[in-house]
């Protein structure tokens, strides 16, 4: 059902790139009475459309990743909403990134001939250079001290390339997880029989060029982790492992210990987390079939296809399952339809949980888990023909992108001012700091 949005919307031009003009129309396709879109538009770099993947925040600004490089945008009070401040094309799947100050943090999952931005770099490494190992994948350092100018400053090989990293300020440093596992054409290093482990990378702060590994803690019986969210105040990280999940103890921040497995037949792919912000209950998503497997939304909460699970991590030694939600529309015939990347909204009410999670051409759904054991949808979009891969809740408005390459922005009735608490800093949806204003 078509639902109107605000009418200047459809009005407004949105600058986002070289200079061009988009005109705005609402999108077609269901959506609940309490959400409203704000705008969508095209996300460029270097007038080429891109498939964009993940975010970070600081302040005002937002910084998008995607597969061919990175964009900086400013979060304006009205139309149009976002307005482009400057990218960078630095081609190289995953597109993963973090930041903190002025550094963004971006993740590179394929193979590719050098470490660099530049075209000679950024193209697929041969076939002998790939089984030798020769290949480079990793993490890039960009420095976004001018918005206008991203540059690269530094680089960092990991084995197995970074899928996702996750930042853990420490003072004077940083220390990023990065999360990878077996993927085609990765040469000798990296292979299922000796994959279990993850990357610690240090980055100084005051000379981000001296980033290095540091450890390669083992995580067990898996082949690599997908994603993994820490918790400062309490020393604690949450891995979703692909086969299972796992809470670390990182008082030490270069050697993390499993403290708790959570497993859970029922979870074929587990791919996300994310903590309450009273540090009691753990969402926890399902990558069902890894984003290969076809209509995993049935239109069925009760369904454990691709849901989103709970879990009581108030002694994170023990993990107790409260309960789960798959969402209850379908999504488009014979297409991917499964939990991805969320976070959870910082309430004022204590009692109130509310998660915000993107399902592919299931739009985005934010789900009210205030009583764990029955969680209930709270609010939907589900534009037509939209693969959205993240959504995020920042300061008042949701934030998505995915597959088509377009950036889109809503508000949500209940999650303004008086109702959250609001970030301030640097904001990382996998970096639980308790930073509000």
């Amino acid at each position: 059902m078509f639902r109107k949005t605000i009418g200047v919307v459809a009005l407004v031009a949105l600058l986002l790139s070289a200079g061009a003009a988009v005109a705005q129309q609402p999108e077609k396709g269901p959506q609940s009475k309490n959400i409203t879109e704000l705008m969508h538009a095209p996300f460029q770099i270097a007038g080429q459309q891109v498939t964009g993947t993940d975010f970070a925040f600081r302040g005002n600004l937002v910084v998008a990743g995607s597969y061919q490089g990175l964009g900086i945008f400013k979060i304006t009070p009205g139309a149009p909403y976002l307005k482009e401040l400057g990218t960078l094309a630095c081609a190289g799947g995953q597109g993963d990134v973090s930041i903190w100050g002025h550094l963004v943090f971006f993740s590179v999952d394929a193979t590719l001939s050098g470490p660099s931005c530049d075209t000679k770099d950024t193209a697929t490494a041969s076939n002998t250079d790939q089984a030798q190992s020769n290949a480079w994948e990793g993490v890039r350092i960009i420095d976004i001290s001018d918005p206008s100018r991203p540059q690269e400053v530094s680089s960092v090989y990991t084995a197995c390339g970074s899928h996702t990293n996750t930042l853990y300020p420490d003072g004077k440093n940083v220390y990023l997880y990065i999360q990878s596992y077996p993927l085609g054409g990765q040469g000798q290093k990296c292979n299922a029989s000796n994959h279990s482990y993850t990357s610690v990378v240090k980055v100084p702060l005051n000379n981000p060029e001296a980033a290095k590994v540091v450890s390669t803690p083992s995580t067990g019986q898996t082949i690599g982790c997908h994603d993994v969210t820490v918790v400062p105040a309490r020393h604690l990280a949450f891995a979703a492992c692909i086969t299972e999940s796992q809470v670390w103890d990182i008082k030490d921040p270069e050697n993390p210990k499993i403290i708790a497995h959570i497993y859970n037949p029922a979870i074929n792919i587990h791919h996300s987390t994310a903590m309450t912000w009273d540090g009691k209950v753990l969402a926890l998503g399902d990558e069902f079939a890894g984003a290969e497997g076809v209509d995993a939304c049935e239109g069925n909460s009760l369904s454990t296809t691709g849901a989103m699970w709970y879990y009581d991590v108030s002694d994170p030694t023990n993990p107790t399952l409260l309960g789960h939600e798959s969402l209850p529309r379908m999504g488009a015939p014979d297409q991917v339809c499964t939990t991805h990347n969320f976070n959870i909204i910082p309430m004022r009410d204590p009692k109130k949980y509310l998660v915000v999670s993107a399902y592919y051409t299931g739009g985005l759904s934010v789900t009210d888990f205030s009583d764990p054991a029955n969680p209930k949808e709270y609010a939907y979009a589900q534009p037509d023909g939209v693969n959205m891969w993240s959504v995020y809740w920042y300061n008042g408005r949701l934030y998505t992108s995915g597959e088509d390459g377009m950036l889109r922005v809503y508000e949500l009735a209940g999650t303004g001012a008086q109702d959250t608490y609001y970030f301030k800093g640097n904001t990382n949806p996998q970096t639980q700091i308790n930073s509000f204003r």
